[in-house]
């Protein structure tokens, strides 16, 4: 185990989702061809060691930011939301998903 979100010890496997968020995210800013600072300075709630914090899987991005973090990187919401949500909590997310397809 290792590292920790909000005080709870982190597997390698939720520690590795939360690198694929991280990973999904910067792919999306690279992509708009902007950097952390300005994606920072358009968001204009977070900083840029924020962006960074979870760009490298050190933290989820917030739900309540997800609106705006997809605003600026050229997405829908549910898109993002949904792929996050899959990259975050897959085994329950695709639980879910099924459930609600049924």
């Amino acid at each position: 185990m290792g590292m920790t979100v909000e005080g709870v010890l982190l597997t390698p496997e939720a520690r590795a989702n939360l690198r694929a968020g991280g990973t999904y995210l910067r792919q999306l800013r690279q992509g708009r061809e902007i950097t952390r600072t300005e994606l920072a300075e358009q968001l204009l709630s977070v900083t840029e060691a924020f962006v960074a914090d979870v760009e490298a899987g050190h933290i989820r991005l917030p739900a309540h930011e997800m609106g705006r973090w997809a605003m600026v990187l050229g997405v829908r919401r549910d898109v993002l939301a949904d792929a996050l949500g899959r990259l975050y909590e897959p085994l329950p997310f695709d639980a879910l998903w099924a459930k609600a397809a049924a």
